[in-house]
């Protein structure tokens, strides 16, 4: 029998949901600190987040004036972000995983922080995206930097008990990536190398390992 990788990482972020907010992990705090000013423009727009865990960026998106539809496959990880979006009447949260499709409408702006990894066919996910998109929106994704995934670096935590979990995750080279977006209609407008800094520093001493060192990748599509 062959394993269900959606299915697997489901389980391993329902486990990770309580603890991921505060969860010391030099990947989603380089996502935090850099990702947030390249989407900061998106304002008053119709938004698709794909993969929204515990809300990180809903939160943001929702305060910037858009109207946001945040899906992602994990119970556990929506509950958080219910709790952190309380009364927020412009975002719909949906249990749903974006590879299996279905009609979410046509939105301005589609994005995606750290989810990329655990997507094993480019091509149906950039297609995915293309279709929930108006004709000239935009697409924003950060990930894990591909020569770090290339190296073996992946979503990984402890867990509670303190088992460690690694989450099913695919190395996908740049090239890939870039075909398959064009594939789908999508047309790179911005491509930005996130560099480890003091920053991460002054968040955890430890991560002076990082300092010169590509953490994240962020790119911005264009929908032709």
């Amino acid at each position: 029998m062959t394993s269900d990788p959606s299915s697997e990482n489901r389980a391993g972020y329902d486990r990770w949901a309580q603890l991921y907010d505060t969860y010391v992990n030099s990947t989603v705090a380089t996502d935090e600190l850099y990702f947030p000013s390249v989407y900061a423009e998106v304002r008053h727009l119709d938004v698709l987040e794909i993969g929204c865990g515990t809300g990180r960026h809903t939160v943001r998106l929702a305060s910037q004036g858009n109207r946001v539809t945040a899906l992602d496959l994990s119970p556990a990880m929506l509950d958080v972000a219910r709790g952190k979006l309380a009364g927020a009447k412009n975002v719909t949260l949906v249990e749903a995983d974006i590879m299996i499709g279905g009609d979410w409408g046509q939105f301005d702006t589609v994005l995606t922080a750290l989810v990329l990894e655990h997507i094993s066919d480019l091509r149906l996910f950039f297609a995915q995206v293309s279709q929930a998109l108006k004709p000239g929106g935009r697409f924003y994704m950060s990930e894990i930097h591909p020569d770090r995934i290339a190296g073996g670096t992946q979503a990984n935590f402890v867990a509670a008990d303190g088992e460690q979990i690694r989450l099913t995750s695919f190395a996908h080279a740049e090239a890939d990536i870039q075909a398959a977006a064009s594939q789908a209609g999508l047309c790179l407008a911005l491509q930005q190398d996130v560099i480890g800094d003091d920053h991460l520093v002054q968040l955890n001493p430890d991560w002076v390992r990082h300092i010169g060192r590509r953490m994240i990748r962020i790119w911005v599509f264009a929908h032709q």
